[in-house]
């Protein structure tokens, strides 16, 4: 009976680790979108404010990737599944497009996660005006 009690206890450490380290990893923000609701919700929003202090705080992922120092958005987030903004986003070694994309909306509770654009230099068309 004894090894089976350890083996469960054993069993239930890696799991919390597991989901421990998941979720050190996970790379989404939850904000609460404001507006009338109306038109199939899509003019409720998350802020433009909020969305850009949520992917300055919650980008970086420790020991993997560097926190910008600011990101600036042209808008807000609709509050519909796959909207997407493109933003700006300020790193040490220069700027960076970041594209943040809903995930989920639950009432006026939306998801969001975010993604870096790597940008490569030197494949252009060829053409100078």
């Amino acid at each position: 009976m004894k090894p089976v009690v350890i083996a469960l206890a054993v069993a239930a450490v890696l799991a919390v680790g597991t989901v421990g380290a998941y979720r050190l990893l996970d790379n989404v923000s939850v904000a609460t979108a404001t507006g009338t609701g109306g038109g199939g919700g899509t003019d409720r929003m998350v802020p433009r404010a909020e969305v850009e202090k949520q992917a300055e705080e919650n980008f970086a992922r420790p020991f993997f990737e560097e926190a910008p120092k600011s990101v600036s958005c042209p808008r807000g987030l609709r509050a519909k599944k796959l909207d997407t903004v493109r933003c700006t986003a300020v790193f040490e070694d220069g700027s960076k497009p970041m594209l943040i994309s809903v995930t989920g909306v639950q009432g006026d509770k939306v998801s969001f996660d975010y993604g870096v654009e790597e940008t490569s230099h030197g494949g252009g068309t060829g053409k100078s005006e």
